[in-house]
């Protein structure tokens, strides 16, 4: 017999089932007064026997609204609302549409390895952003992530997430907890320290993504076991196979990889960022690499290009204090990339830590509006843009368009940190002092908006 659906939840007309796990179910619906889709998360009683139980688990549930309200990026789902309708809890949610990684792992498309890269390192950053405000996942893994049409990634489910400075899961997970069935996360994806009981911190959460990445990268688990407690036995304590054995990768990749693999937390990237900072400079060398094997590759720069370092000085006061010297050691660490006619050069909402400069050809900056596009603005030859990118690596607030055949100097932050630091910092420094000057500039004209109001009260009394 099929399934009834609600009619309404909350003020939430359901269109159809999205999904359903053993404590809930996700439902496609319509916001009527803002007049939009989105997802509504409902809690499900149906394995709980007691009042008690019942309660808890409202608990859990709303505490998740809670800590995601508390999150504010492109790569994290957002929640818009939350309530009970009859005796029943519910979310709602951002309606993200997409395939989670789960679907690419399982399903026929595949993706490239670079592709697959740069969106582990965008997850990456966005975990980042949740950990550095002290929210820990605790349930990283391929089901709970969303690729979506722009090849944007969304971290979906924080259901068991926990700020840092609440009191750590101190259950004896290998034995009473697999009793049970109540292990507090997914097995496959958990850290030895989670399942230990022991203090968790971003470190773990790095430790999932390690492993979603060799899954998504291998297709197959680096843990894997014929019973839960061999899973839980193989996290613990063997080491995974290398990458390169089960995938068609190379040595570099299997470092970086098996570093976020390291039983030691001491011995794992320190946080997310600084495992998005290592898949940034893998790929940067692999690109750097077909860029000199490509023929038509050329080491030098063209008259015209060494003019447009020259104009950017002129042109942009964030260069103004570089020498020509420094200009130029900046565009040796960077990657000239070739665009054909309407080809997106930066997707609004992704993230990544390059900023651009056009030394040919001319670009669109276009702006998504309530399902249609507006273009902003058209730059030429010596233009800039994405800066913003070197100082918060947030998710783009604008997609960038080849109007013509297009060549661009992409400079990445990343590359330029660690292979020179300092010019790195006088980078940030401008970039600082510009954008510092245009919130002053701002200020003065809120102020003076603010006085010319105030004045005008004044004559109307």
């Amino acid at each position: 017999m099929e399934e009834k659906l609600p009619k309404i939840i909350g003020r939430y007309r359901v269109e159809k089932k999205l999904g359903q796990g053993a404590m809930g179910v996700v439902y496609l619906a319509h916001d009527e007064m803002i007049d939009r889709k989105v997802a509504v998360k409902s809690i499900r009683f149906d394995n709980i026997d007691t009042q008690e139980e019942q309660q808890k688990s409202i608990d859990l549930f709303f505490k998740e609204a809670k800590i995601i309200g508390k999150l504010s990026h492109s790569h994290i789902t957002s929640i818009y609302d939350m309530g009970i309708d009859g005796k029943y809890p519910f979310l709602v949610m951002e309606y993200v549409a997409g395939e989670t990684i789960k679907d690419f792992i399982k399903g026929k498309k595949k993706l490239s390895l670079d592709a697959i890269l740069k969106l582990l390192s965008m997850i990456a950053r966005g975990l980042h952003y949740a950990n550095q405000r002290g929210v820990l996942n605790r349930d990283i893994k391929p089901a709970n992530i969303m690729i979506m049409k722009n090849s944007s990634p969304k971290i979906m489910d924080f259901g068991i997430a926990r700020m840092k400075d609440s009191s750590a899961d101190t259950r004896n997970t290998e034995t009473e907890d697999e009793e049970k069935g109540v292990i507090l996360g997914t097995p496959h994806y958990m850290s030895p320290e989670q399942i230990r009981g022991k203090e968790m911190d971003q470190r773990s959460d790095v430790f999932a993504l390690g492993v979603l990445a060799y899954e998504w990268i291998s297709g197959n688990k680096p843990f894997a076991g014929a019973t839960l407690k061999d899973v839980i036995r193989n996290i613990v304590k063997k080491e995974p196979e290398k990458l390169s054995s089960t995938a068609k990768t190379d040595s570099e990749l299997d470092k970086i990889i098996h570093k976020a693999l390291e039983k030691n937390t001491d011995d794992r990237y320190s946080s997310a960022e600084e495992f998005s900072d290592a898949l940034e400079l893998y790929l940067n060398r692999i690109e750097k690499k077909k860029e000199e094997a490509s023929p038509n590759a050329s080491g030098a720069f063209s008259v015209n290009q060494l003019k447009i370092i020259n104009q950017l000085r002129e042109n942009y006061l964030f260069f103004r204090d570089f020498t020509e010297d420094e200009l130029f050691n900046i565009f040796l660490l960077s990657i000239r990339e070739k665009y054909q006619k309407d080809e997106v050069i930066v997707q609004e909402g992704t993230s990544g830590a390059k900023m651009y400069v056009i030394l040919k050809g001319k670009v669109a900056v276009t702006k998504e509006n309530n399902g249609s596009t507006i273009e902003v603005i058209q730059l030429i030859a010596g233009d800039c843009f994405g800066e913003m990118a070197i100082i918060d690596k947030l998710p783009r607030s604008a997609s960038v368009i080849s109007r013509e055949e297009t060549t661009v100097l992409a400079i990445n932050e990343t590359v330029l940190r660690n292979s020179n630091p300092q010019l790195c910092l006088k980078l940030y420094r401008s970039l600082s002092g510009m954008i510092s000057e245009k919130l002053r500039a701002s200020d003065t004209r809120y102020l003076g908006l603010l006085s010319r109001k105030e004045g005008h009260r004044g004559t109307d009394i």
